[in-house]
């Protein structure tokens, strides 16, 4: 008699979209039913709620301090193994809720992630206990060379987050470096002022050609978890300013930093001497190996699964300030 097999272990994802999706296709099947809802189907809340009540474990790509709709919706249904990731601005929304008395006792001592060093310890200070679990990952890629012109890649969403992103940086060393060339992308709503002509700006496209074309890739923000943009420039031999500590990259604050980099920088490419930045490429190759982090991912939702109810709020406890 053939035994039956085991049934698969269930997580249900929430969160931002885009990363869920990249998630759920990474670590479905094996033993693991792990599937992605679109939020903007019709029967995707329906879904969701079945994937929540059927779930082992759930996973919200998206750290909180108070309660919303996915984890009012798993306490009702008794879950209490539940992950939340922090990822970036998550983190400051937190910290305006916790000024206003909004940090909700067993959001809190749910199990937290983050997806850096940095955000992790940021969350920490929010009297939340707090893991740097390595999640992102960045699919293999040849490497590549460097564009025969010189050319600086930077990145802002909005202008409504202008100041979130360095706008005000970027405008600033472009026009002090005029002869340089800036690709700014990624701009989905509004328009910059009085841009310098050396500032070439697009909204959000397919960004392989623009990093095939760029020489650095700059990005001065002011917060952020992990960027995807700095592993994805990274994994091509790109040469990265970054406003955090990251292998590979050159750690830059302020515009003055940022022009003797990318000056120097330039320097070294018209004498013929500036290489792809195979330290970076090697970095994201070994640590962000999607098959490395899919088992790292899945072997600590296996743990929790397993574990008792009593370790896995232990790992969750709220750390007084």
């Amino acid at each position: 008699m053939n035994e039956k097999a085991p049934r698969p272990y269930r997580v249900a994802v929430n969160g931002l979209p885009h990363f869920c999706k990249k998630l759920t296709e990474l670590v479905n099947g094996d033993g693991w039913e792990v599937p992605y809802r679109s939020p903007f189907h019709p029967v995707g809340l329906a879904a969701r709620f079945s994937d929540l009540a059927r779930c082992d474990l759930a996973y919200s790509w998206m750290g909180r301090i108070s309660m919303g709709k996915f984890l009012r919706a798993a306490k009702s249904l008794g879950k209490t193994k539940i992950i939340m990731l922090w990822c970036g601005s998550d983190a400051l929304f937190a910290k305006d809720e916790l000024a206003q008395g909004k940090l909700d006792s067993w959001v809190a001592n749910r199990v937290h992630w983050a997806v850096s060093p940095w955000l992790a310890q940021e969350v920490r200070e929010l009297g939340i206990a707090c893991e740097y679990v390595q999640v992102s990952f960045v699919e293999s890629i040849s490497p590549m060379p460097l564009p025969k012109k010189f050319s600086v890649l930077t990145y802002v969403s909005s202008i409504k987050k202008a100041h979130l992103y360095g706008l005000d940086l970027i405008l600033q060393v472009a026009r002090k470096l005029p002869s340089m060339k800036f690709t700014l992308v990624g701009l989905e709503e509004g328009k910059i002022p009085e841009a310098p002509p050396n500032l070439e700006v697009f909204r959000r496209l397919d960004l392989a050609s623009f990093y095939e074309q760029a020489t650095v890739l700059w990005r001065p923000v002011r917060h952020d978890g992990l960027s995807f943009m700095v592993l994805e420039a990274l994994a091509r031999g790109r040469h990265v300013l970054y406003s955090y500590p990251l292998r590979g990259c050159i750690q830059v604050a302020g515009a003055e930093m940022a022009c003797e980099q990318l000056e120097r920088l330039r320097e070294l490419d018209e004498s013929g001497r500036l290489e792809p930045n195979e330290i970076g490429r090697q970095y994201v190759a070994s640590e962000y190996d999607p098959q490395k982090v899919r088992t790292e991912i899945l072997n600590r939702w296996k743990d929790l699964i397993l574990s008792p109810e009593s370790e896995f709020r232990k790992s969750g406890v709220l750390e007084t300030p």
